[in-house]
């Protein structure tokens, strides 16, 4: 059994990297994308009419207060800060909904009474998956994302009772809770579908140095 303790920061981050590797739920995907598209087309239709005054006033050394007005600096602040801080909000938004402190993942499934005694010890941990770590759900691989304090698994697919609707799984095992490294790759190597590499990058909080 692996217990990892997360942040919030912890959290923004996991759900950062869950979307550079492309792992959210492609509906989620295709969504972000059009209000991605949609807030640049925002901009240019705001911004580029502003920009174009405050030049051309500029070359007639017309005095600042022609410039813009307060409504339009609010509006250019506004759309600014769309452009800039639109993806941290989507990934603070996602911690919001899922981001439990404790993190457990079994190595192996157990019975419903050492399930009872684990949440009696750990009451507000969220537990993953109920099978173990080495038997993803639905006979899914896990897709890891290696980085250099912990490993991030993922698997993801179809729901067998729902082909129109999608599942991803995720667990979070720190370095320092694995004993023996080399045996804990090997029974990994058979439940693996493919492994992204950030080994250079430090995932949580406490260890935070880039």
């Amino acid at each position: 059994m692996f217990i990892t303790e997360l942040t919030k920061r912890d959290w923004y981050r996991i759900y950062k990297y869950l979307w550079r590797a492309q792992l959210l739920p492609q509906k989620m995907r295709i969504c972000v994308k059009i209000v991605a598209i949609l807030r640049i087309l925002l901009a240019v239709w705001v911004l580029f009419p502003i920009v174009l005054r405050v030049l051309f006033l500029m070359l007639l050394r017309a005095p600042l207060t022609y410039y813009l007005s307060y409504y339009e600096i609010f509006l250019t602040i506004a759309v600014i800060s769309l452009l800039i801080f639109y993806y941290p909000l989507l990934f603070w938004a996602e911690s919001r909904k899922f981001s439990p402190k404790v993190f457990i993942t079994l190595k192996q499934g157990t019975s419903l009474a050492k399930l009872k005694k684990i949440r009696k010890r750990y009451p507000t941990a969220y537990i993953t998956p109920n099978q173990g770590m080495f038997e993803p759900p639905f006979n899914s691989k896990w897709i890891i994302i290696n980085f250099e304090d912990c490993y991030l698994l993922v698997a993801k697919g179809k729901l067998p009772y729902n082909p129109k609707r999608y599942f991803i799984a995720f667990s979070i095992i720190s370095y320092k809770d694995i004993k023996h490294t080399m045996t804990f790759c090997k029974q990994l190597e058979p439940v693996c579908e493919r492994i992204i590499n950030y080994s250079d990058v430090k995932l949580l909080h406490k260890d935070i140095v880039s």
